[in-house]
């Protein structure tokens, strides 16, 4: 029986070494080969992963590349995607929720497909499948979002291309160029609330226990002009943890931003008591004061601040008091 049971051993020993030969493969260089770009918009990224065929002479679009629609044995259109490229599946990622020429789509990884028409439009998908190879697994089921694009004639491409263009703070334009056509669409995040999820979701570590951290993010609020209900909130934690003239001043910008002008002036004047010393608080408060049309009051403080400020400030501070 041990003998048996050695000699079974041994059969399927050679058989996995065998299969093992058989199907290991080699790494050699891919034809097509692969290639990521990505792109931070705010605290946002977008990541395409593709391969890049080259077109070597070859009639790509309604050839290689064939048109989307084909009709079956009944005469029923069918779709036929192309998955954007070669080898595995084209994918995109958001690493948060945007917006693809104005339609939302959430965060996550998608397979990317396009189905190419002859003077039409083309459609492009976004698949919840992201694995699949290629498209020849497609189900349209899957798919998260479509959009229509306009494809346009362009300058020679040799190796299929994907691209970022006209980037702004809260979007870019994401291009693929192949051949001698050319596609787009714009992808826009909501930069100001993912910005203020990650505020608040950083002030509940290690950063809350420090003033700094409180002040940076109410600061953030009034440079947006946004969200200042929580820009105050924010800022008088931070008088909490730490009272100063940065803090103070900042609470009287914000409340200035919210329309509360006497409350403003009234925080912008017990500065200058508590830190008489800042020449920061008087040039503040005359700012404020400027703004509301109180240019007599408004030029007292900022000669005051000229006494106290750095010479770096000197010369600005002169040029407004001559210009009330």
């Amino acid at each position: 029986m041990k003998n048996i049971i050695n000699y079974i051993k041994n059969i399927l020993l050679g058989y996995l070494i065998f299969t093992t030969f058989i199907y290991a493969q080699l790494s050699m260089p891919r034809i097509s080969p692969a290639a990521k770009v990505s792109q931070t918009i705010g605290l946002s990224r977008i990541d395409i992963e593709y391969s890049r065929p080259s077109v070597k002479g070859r009639e790509i679009w309604g050839k290689l590349v064939p048109w989307g629609l084909a009709q079956n044995s009944i005469g029923t259109q069918t779709e036929i995607p192309w998955r954007v490229g070669a080898n595995e599946n084209t994918t995109i990622s958001f690493m948060h929720d945007a917006f693809i020429n104005g339609e939302k789509i959430y965060a996550g990884k998608y397979g990317f497909h396009i189905i190419p028409k002859q003077d039409e439009d083309w459609i492009i998908i976004f698949s919840k499948d992201n694995s699949s190879w290629g498209s020849f697994f497609y189900d349209q089921k899957n798919d998260a979002l479509r959009i229509n694009v306009k494809p346009k004639e362009d300058a020679f491409v040799e190796w299929l291309e994907f691209s970022f263009d006209e980037i702004t703070e809260n979007s870019c334009v994401v291009e693929l160029n192949w051949e001698k056509i050319e596609i787009s669409f714009v992808v826009q995040f909501d930069v100001h609330k993912i910005v203020i999820d990650s505020l608040k979701q950083q002030l509940k570590g290690l950063l809350g226990f420090n003033w700094q951290s409180w002040n940076q993010a109410a600061a953030y609020c009034l440079q947006i002009n946004d969200y200042l209900d929580l820009a105050e909130d924010w800022c008088k934690t931070s008088i909490n943890l730490n009272e100063n003239a940065n803090n103070r001043n900042l609470l009287g910008y914000i409340s200035f931003a919210q329309g509360k002008k006497d409350e403003a002036v009234k925080i912008f004047e017990e500065n200058t008591i508590k830190f008489s010393n800042n020449w920061n608080v008087y040039d503040s408060f005359g700012e404020i004061l400027n703004k509301i049309g109180d240019k007599s009051l408004a030029k007292r403080n900022y000669e005051k601040a000229l006494q106290l400020a750095p010479k770096a400030q000197k010369a600005r501070i002169e040029a407004i008091i001559n210009s009330l």
